[in-house]
């Protein structure tokens, strides 16, 4: 980490991540980092700010991800038509480049489960484990799909359904392989075959626009 600031934000989440918020104190921070906890109020105004800015270093951490990717962006219409004409191969690496920054990235995967640790006893994070690990991601492939399908992409289905039955086993695999460290290969080859049958199923190889 650069600084104490950084420091005080990754200590507090690999702590988070583990006994939950609040089964963590400001004087644990402090002891992980090696500082008085009086100097943490230097940084921070209270732990409450400190969770905060784990979800805005969070967020910061996604955006380098997508823009060293390359993922798709532009408006609706557009951003249909750019996923439309990507091959199997290359949705299949981008697919696989976010998977695994969830899944190995140390700041991600320790947001995650600090989202599921304390979705049962902070309605903040709650909310937030609802709309950034289940409601955003099917809420924007629900967006993309229905547009695919606008574009003979996609064969005429609900977007929404299609969304679900996309994300939901993506998921499923965050969850299972957290906990089997060394089996990325399996999940890897899981997640693969997943993407390919759900192109088999709804993929309109009829369209002039294949890929």
């Amino acid at each position: 980490m650069e600084n104490t600031r950084d420091k005080i934000i990754y200590q507090a989440l690999t702590l988070f991540s583990v006994k939950g918020y609040e089964g963590v104190s400001m004087r644990d921070i402090a002891s992980a980092i090696g500082i008085k906890a009086s100097s943490l109020y230097n940084h921070f105004k209270s732990k409450e700010d400190i969770f905060e800015s784990i979800f805005d270093e969070m967020s910061k951490n996604y955006m380098e991800i997508v823009d060293r990717i390359q993922l798709p962006h532009g408006e609706t219409y557009e951003l249909a038509d750019k996923y439309i004409q990507l091959s199997e191969e290359t949705l299949l690496a981008i697919i696989k480049e976010i998977f695994l920054f969830f899944l190995n990235d140390d700041f991600a995967s320790k947001f995650r489960r600090m989202l599921t640790i304390e979705q049962f006893r902070c309605k903040h994070a709650r909310d937030a484990f609802i709309k950034l690990l289940i409601n955003d991601p099917i809420d924007f492939q629900k967006m993309l799909f229905g547009n695919m399908i606008d574009q003979g992409g996609f064969l005429m289905c609900d977007p929404y359904l299609m969304a679900m039955q996309f994300y939901s086993p993506i998921f499923m695999l965050l969850s299972k392989y957290d906990h089997l460290p060394g089996k990325e290969e399996e999940a890897i080859s899981i997640l693969e075959d997943h993407v390919r049958h759900f192109n088999y199923i709804y993929k309109n190889t009829g369209s002039d626009t294949t890929g």
